[in-house]
């Protein structure tokens, strides 16, 4: 049940996304990035990767046995993190044709059959377990695993339209 559920929210979101900020050295690695990911397949695949990474960090936080109260703010910051980043490359995609979105979101859509399920499993058991301290927090958690739509314009006008108005994204 579980995969299924998690197989048709991923298979139901088209997304492109981002990465930026300064090296240690101070240079803004954001150019470098944005570089790499011109390309509509590579544009598809850094979204994965983020999406990956992202889950492994919540997987991590979410099991470090914190309360509610201690998990709240890093839940909020860690979202905000990621979408700042899914944000970024969801310009990239604007700037696509069609055709080149269509690509992105097929290597996207690809690279979800190679998930870590162990990972997703996880963090659903910390979704359970935290919605019996506070549902609030349980579904901040659980909608960490949409936030590829921040990547993809079109879709978070339609589905978020305050959020993509509160980014400045008309």
């Amino acid at each position: 049940m579980k995969w299924s559920l998690i197989s048709i929210i991923f298979l139901s979101i088209l997304l492109a996304a981002g990465c930026g900020g300064e090296t240690a050295d101070g240079t803004d690695e954001t150019f470098d990035q944005v570089e790499e990911v011109t390309d509509p397949e590579a544009l598809g695949n850094r979204v994965a990767d983020i999406y990956e990474e992202m889950y492994a960090d919540l997987n991590d936080l979410v099991n470090q046995g914190l309360s509610a109260e201690e998990l709240w703010p890093e839940i909020r910051v860690m979202k905000e993190a990621y979408i700042t980043q899914f944000v970024e490359l969801g310009a990239i995609r604007e700037g696509m044709t069609e055709e080149q979105r269509h690509s992105a979101d097929r290597a996207l859509t690809s690279r979800f059959y190679d998930l870590d399920m162990d990972v997703f499993n996880s963090v659903n058991d910390a979704i359970i377990f935290y919605r019996e301290q506070d549902n609030s927090l349980a579904n901040q958690i659980s909608q960490m695993n949409i936030l590829t739509q921040y990547s993809d314009y079109e879709l978070l006008r339609q589905q978020e339209p305050e959020e993509a108005a509160r980014l400045g994204i008309q």
